[in-house]
């Protein structure tokens, strides 16, 4: 999923922006979760609340107070991307300057739109090194390395980190599916376990021990797959 927010003080061209990423998102198979807002105010109250992976920030004569505004998001999230709207590309020193990633002027030229888009899909990819979550009505993010398993627990998701645990609406089986891609590796022990391998201390048949000394069961017909993968040679 990537989070996108939109400024622009027009409503139709706001409208037009949305239209297309929902299309692209359609498209290239990336779910896209959109906001989107026509008054700074309202922009700036949602910057520091909500994690935006990617923003579009439209260019008025206020331009300075936009690239404020633009700024600060970036303080808020270091990783955010930023594409810049522009009329013209009369500002392209100064929005460099203003952690820009690309500059689209008006009218917009869906070819080069979409082009923009697919970058910084790539580039979120290649940054994108934690786990996103909801909860209670936020969105949260944990990075991999500092989790050390998710454990099942009813309609719950506890998500067991080196400093503390937390939980979340949703099972086991969406999340293995979700960290296909991450850049970590999560191995299903158990029915209610998933484990990131790099904890794994060491394993018998019916348990395995995290270097903290957590103790997490087996279950009986996992054990042979999960044997080998632990045993397999790592290719470096």
């Amino acid at each position: 999923m990537i989070r996108i927010g939109i400024y622009d003080s027009d409503m139709l061209m706001l409208s037009e922006m949305e239209s297309l990423l929902l299309k692209l998102g359609s498209e290239e198979k990336i779910f896209v979760d959109i906001d989107v807002f026509n008054t700074k105010s309202e922009f700036l109250s949602h910057l520091s609340g909500d994690v935006f992976d990617l923003i579009y920030v439209s260019i008025d004569k206020d331009y300075e107070d936009t690239v404020c505004l633009a700024n600060k998001a970036k303080q808020y999230n270091q990783h955010i991307i930023i594409i810049y709207v522009a009329e013209n590309e009369s500002l392209w020193k100064v929005l460099l300057e203003a952690n820009m990633f690309r500059l689209i002027t008006k009218p917009i030229e869906p070819g080069f739109f979409r082009k923009c888009f697919i970058d910084a899909c790539e580039s979120l990819d290649n940054r994108k090194n934690y786990f996103e979550y909801k909860y209670r009505g936020k969105i949260c993010r944990v990075i991999f390395n500092d989790i050390l398993f998710f454990e099942s627990s009813g309609r719950y998701v506890i998500i067991h980190t080196k400093e503390e645990s937390t939980r979340m609406i949703g099972t086991l089986s969406t999340i293995e599916c979700q960290l296909q891609y991450a850049k970590a590796a999560f191995l299903r022990i158990h029915q209610s376990y998933l484990v990131n391998e790099m904890y794994i201390k060491n394993i018998k048949r019916t348990s395995l021990c995290l270097f903290n000394g957590t103790q997490l069961p087996i279950s009986k017909r996992r054990y042979p797959c999960l044997r080998e993968v632990l045993l397999k040679p790592k290719i470096s």
